[in-house]
């Protein structure tokens, strides 16, 4: 049985510093045009579980109510704004970009010991696919680690959707990908060529999919898959969104920061497309979290594409501990910033020259005509 006495403790001497820390990350939310969204704690299970895989489900707290309904506290913020979208929002302009301070409940090991209550900071940009998207997620995060004067990090960025793409090609039934992803998520490229082996898939194949859980490097992962697939269209297409990512990154001065990295293939089933994860020598689990999720709306109304993130904000507090929050609060009028889907690093520039001086800014994608 779990000791609930593991829960946060009420007088934690990190509360303050937790406060100042989820005011600056908002801060700069707001600074990129998302706004504050409030979703309950408590949710009807049968209603939420649509978007939770079985992994969520099974670290959950579940109860019945008194009049009998089979109700959840909340494991994960996204699949909840999902739904709050789906339910309540649907019928506002898109893209539409909120972002939140909430409270997850559930059982994770952390520390050393088993964790119940966490929380969690994070934005969700939803009804736009392509790169213009990707990316700003990708700078939003980059400047709350900056504003709060974190400099040991980097970002690990995977592609869920090229994965599933070798893993089909490969023919392996569900169960066989299963152990596959486990051994590319261990790093073991040997592992995944003995169960392909095994399994009797083509060779080019199984040095495709081994790829995946190589430590070479990113780049040199995509050249491999690149050459061996030559002749798979959507498996070129989606090497040459990566690269595109990638190189706009890098032109933006956030190259030696942002990490292909394939292998980044865990974390909640609902992601479809770019995966990542935000690492740091100091910390002793992940600092955040994100991807692309272009079907979990959709199960709980009409299908809808999104983007986003969440950090760990008692992870942040261990790095940080003593740095706190002490940058101006002045607000402004948020200003149209148009970024171009052929050529985006001129309009992403001009965004981040307004967020270095700490003025709102909103990003919108002229000519949307992007892959996904």
């Amino acid at each position: 049985m779990f000791d609930f006495q593991q829960a946060t403790p009420a007088l934690d001497r990190s509360v303050s510093l937790r406060r100042q820390v989820t005011a600056q990350a908002m801060q700069v939310f707001g600074g990129w045009g998302y706004r504050e969204i409030q979703i309950p704690l408590l949710e009807h299970f049968d209603a939420l579980k649509r978007g939770l895989d079985e992994d969520q489900i099974a670290r959950s707290f579940r109860f019945v109510d008194r009049g009998g309904n089979l109700m959840v506290l909340r494991p994960d913020v996204t699949p909840a704004v999902a739904k709050t979208y789906a339910y309540q929002l649907r019928g506002l302009p898109l893209p539409l970009r909120v972002a939140y301070a909430n409270k997850v409940v559930r059982i994770e090991r952390a520390f050393g010991a088993e964790e119940v209550e966490s929380y969690q900071l994070g934005a969700e940009r939803i009804g736009r696919k392509g790169l213009v998207a990707d990316v700003e997620v990708l700078l939003v995060v980059l400047e709350v680690l900056e504003r709060l004067g974190l400099r040991r990090f980097h970002i690990n960025l995977g592609d869920h959707k090229l994965a599933q793409l070798l893993l089909s090609a490969t023919g392996a039934p569900r169960r066989i990908r299963g152990e596959v992803e486990e051994a590319i998520l261990s790093r073991d490229p040997d592992q995944v060529r003995r169960i392909l082996v095994n399994l009797g898939t083509r060779s080019r194949y199984i040095d495709a999919t081994s790829a995946l859980a190589g430590l070479e490097g990113g780049l040199q992962q995509l050249d491999v898959i690149e050459k061996t697939l030559n002749g798979n269209t959507k498996v070129r297409e989606r090497i040459a969104y990566l690269r595109d990512v990638e190189r706009t990154v890098d032109e933006l001065g956030y190259g030696s920061r942002v990490r292909i990295d394939l292998g980044e293939l865990d974390g909640p089933g609902y992601y479809t497309g770019i995966g990542f994860s935000v690492v740091s020598e100091g910390a002793s689990r992940r600092i955040a979290r994100g991807g692309r999720y272009d079907n979990l709306i959709g199960q709980y109304g009409a299908d809808t594409p999104a983007v986003g993130f969440s950090f760990s904000l008692e992870t942040l507090v261990e790095l940080l501990h003593p740095k706190a929050s002490r940058t101006s609060r002045k607000r402004h009028n948020h200003e149209v910033v148009p970024v171009s889907t052929h050529s985006p690093a001129d309009g992403f520039e001009d965004a981040l020259e307004r967020r270095r001086n700490n003025m709102s800014t909103r990003i919108v994608a002229r000519d949307d005509q992007e892959t996904s």
